[in-house]
């Protein structure tokens, strides 16, 4: 599988500029109006607007205050130059927009200014707010159909070692990133509480806010409590590639939806990223899971050189994957044998699919072993759980992920406490809890392909229930399919509608065979029994793994077709803790936990 993640990288390189006027620079603090007066023609105001005629300079010592309500035309290619300070902060709203909306103004630029000020203002039709060197506030603000000039900023607010905070705004219809920096170039932000939505018109491989490096630890990146929703076609979310440098970021509380991908991360030890508590939901437009989809997409890094980023916390839901990792990324998902609690796993992963790999949560495309433990996904079955994942038994070469143990429950739409199946036989039994609800009817749904499902099943709900209720169905004719999906559609007396997730089963002919393990709680050196049942004759290989995936023993034995009993001897090299049995033949790829007290 080729997931391809590209951000576009900007390498920012400063021009010249005319000013036509250039504030005196003795200390003066002026309006508007005050500009009108002595800027000498290159600011003027009739019928209630001001006009902007030619670029406006504040020099290092000035100020220009904007504290009223006001509309601001510019004239083509024309901008704020500031080395002082700007501060707009009207009781409504102050206006910047050209004077013909097909011959844009270049923004604002500010350089080298740690006390500009943006409140309340709306820039629209104009290239960027574009920061050198500057520490600057924005509050309040729209920022909407801006467009892209390499000469004057990239995106509608462009970085270049600056560090601003922007709250509360809205980025809307941008033609190219609402937010972006250069890949080479430190810049570190803080972005609470904003809207993105539709940045990216232009259709690049551009994500809404586009980042390269921050700095070496002293900065960090905050991107928290946003919405980044509805890109276009090829818009991700949230884009980190730095170049020569590296990530410090926080993502935590976003709602990251409907976008070509949510959050992607590109590099080794150079990115260092705590994600936490977002919801990552439907990042699935360009629906190619060659070329995008996932809810995080970590890529990079060498055999010396992992990332730094931890995930915790997080919902996903109806990307093309949760979570894929490529070449040597190797992020924690969850790791409860440290001390460490923020990276104690706690994601959430419901439905996510796509044609090629139908609901894998977790996409494991690298040698490396990964910790995702305390997760839950979707399910409380352990075989469902293993069928979401994607690591070493699906494909030998790949490295293991330590999922075990994981969350037996999670929050479910209408009263649901639980959903879970089991094979039994030739048949599938499904069962589910209710809390205290008000639904009328259950609908089971089957497919097997987990695209397409049809209703095998109805169970009507006689009046109200203040109680938790137990409900089960049998599907007594499964088919001969390697693995079926179920789901429960919900309707309320409302004639509302709320689904389950999807429940993954996989049945004993999709292997062939079927292993049993004992006792699973080992007291002391001795061995353990496998009753493995084999379609033919073969060799099974026995590895012991270690809960960070590493390989503690390795056994050959061979099977004869039917009913096996094999004794394994537990490795004297085993310490006290929790472990996994792997076993892998020709038609037989399943892992058993066992944990050994001493």
């Amino acid at each position: 599988m080729r997931l391809r993640y590209f951000l576009f990288l900007l390498i920012f390189a400063t021009t010249a500029a005319h000013a036509n006027y250039t504030s005196p620079g003795t200390g003066v603090r002026w309006s508007i109006a005050d500009l009108v007066t002595n800027a000498n023609g290159n600011i003027s105001f009739a019928s209630g607007v001001y006009t902007v005629n030619d670029t406006i300079f504040i020099s290092a010592t000035d100020t220009l205050q904007i504290l009223a309500d006001a509309t601001v035309k510019f004239a083509a290619a024309t901008h704020f130059h500031v080395f002082g300070t700007l501060i707009i902060n009207p009781p409504s709203s102050v206006i910047f927009t050209p004077v013909d909306v097909s011959a844009r103004f270049n923004g604002i630029r500010v350089e080298s200014s740690h006390s500009t000020v943006l409140r309340k203002l709306t820039m629209e039709y104009a290239n960027a707010v574009w920061l050198f060197d500057s520490n600057i506030r924005i509050d309040s603000c729209v920022f909407r159909n801006n467009t892209a000039q390499t000469t004057f900023g990239n995106g509608a607010i462009s970085l270049f070692r600056s560090s601003p905070v922007i709250t509360n705004s809205q980025f809307i219809d941008n033609h190219r990133a609402a937010v972006t920096g250069g890949a080479n170039i430190n810049n570190a932000p803080t972005i609470i509480g904003c809207l993105f939505s539709n940045n990216n018109t232009m259709n690049l491989n551009v994500p809404q806010i586009n980042l390269g490096s921050t700095g070496n630890g002293t900065d960090t990146v905050k991107i928290l409590n946003n919405r980044i929703v509805g890109g276009p076609l090829m818009a991700g979310a949230i884009g980190f590639l730095p170049v020569g440098g590296s990530v410090y970021a926080v993502i935590s509380g976003n709602l990251i939806k409907n976008n070509r991908y949510g959050i992607s991360l590109n590099g080794g030890a150079n990115i260092n990223t705590l994600i936490s508590y977002n919801v990552i939901d439907s990042n699935n437009i360009q629906n190619d899971p060659n070329l995008g989809g996932s809810g995080i997409a970590f890529t990079g890094g060498t055999a010396t050189s992992h990332q730094n980023s931890v995930v915790t916390g997080n919902f996903f839901r109806g990307n093309l994957w949760g979570i894929t990792i490529q070449q040597r990324a190797q992020p924690i998902l969850g790791n409860i044998t440290n001390t460490d609690t923020t990276d104690d796993g706690k994601n959430i992963f419901i439905g996510n699919t796509n044609a090629t790999t139908p609901f894998i949560d977790l996409y494991n495309n690298t040698v490396d072993s990964i910790y995702a433990q305390n997760n839950y996904w979707g399910t409380t079955e352990p075989n469902a759980v293993e069928a979401r994942i994607f690591h070493t038994p699906d494909n030998a070469s790949l490295g293991f992920v330590n999922y075990l143990p994981f969350m037996n429950s999670s929050p479910l739409p209408s009263g649901l406490l639980r959903f879970s199946g089991q094979l039994l036989t030739n048949e599938v039994y499904l069962s589910w809890k209710t809390a205290s609800l008000t639904d009328k009817v259950f609908e089971i749904e089957k497919s097997t392909d987990g695209q397409r499902f049809s209703r095998i099943g109805t169970i009507a709900v006689n009046g109200t229930s203040t109680t938790a209720r137990d409900y089960n169905y049998t599907d007594r004719t499964p088919g001969k399919n390697s693995k079926l999906y179920y789901r429960l559609k919900t309707i309320d007396r409302d004639n509302q509608v709320s689904y389950s997730g999807v429940l993954v089963i996989k049945l004993q002919n999709e292997m062939g065979s079927h292993v049993k393990v004992y006792p699973t709680v080992i007291l002391g050196p001795g061995q353990v029994t496998a009753e493995i049942t084999s379609n033919q004759q073969q060799p099974v290989t026995v590895r012991w793994l270690a809960a960070d995936g590493s390989v503690v023993a390795t056994s050959l034995k061979e099977l004869v077709k039917g009913r096996n009993q094999v004794f394994l001897a537990v490795p004297g090299q085993l310490k006290s803790g929790t472990f996994v049995l792997q076993f892998i033949c020709r038609d037989l790829q399943e892992s058993l936990q066992v944990v050994k007290l001493w």
